[in-house]
């Protein structure tokens, strides 16, 4: 058995050819997915976001209808689920 050694180069030229013989064409690599990087506000900014008193947001949180993350001694609300609060309608039927 032999040890073929060949430059990067030319290995992906021999690639390129044998994808090309089958009639696969070239794609790009395949991008690793980037980690999503939570991002928190704090209760004086998610107030604003929701146009809140910090009491009424306070409330909110005691019902369950935001949840709260306590960081570093710190409460803090995830971005994404401020934003969600405001798009999210619930109806009570009596």
């Amino acid at each position: 058995m032999e040890l073929i050694v060949s430059t990067p180069e030319q290995l992906r030229s021999i690639i390129a050819s044998a994808l090309e013989e089958y009639g696969i064409k070239h794609q790009s690599p395949v991008k690793s997915p980037e980690t999503k990087k939570e991002k928190f506000l704090t209760r004086q900014e998610a107030a604003k976001t929701l146009k809140v008193t910090l009491q009424t947001l306070h409330n909110w949180t005691n019902s369950g209808l935001l949840k709260s993350y306590s960081i570093g001694g710190r409460v803090l609300y995830r971005t994404d689920e401020v934003e969600a609060a405001l798009t999210e309608v619930k109806t009570v039927k009596y």
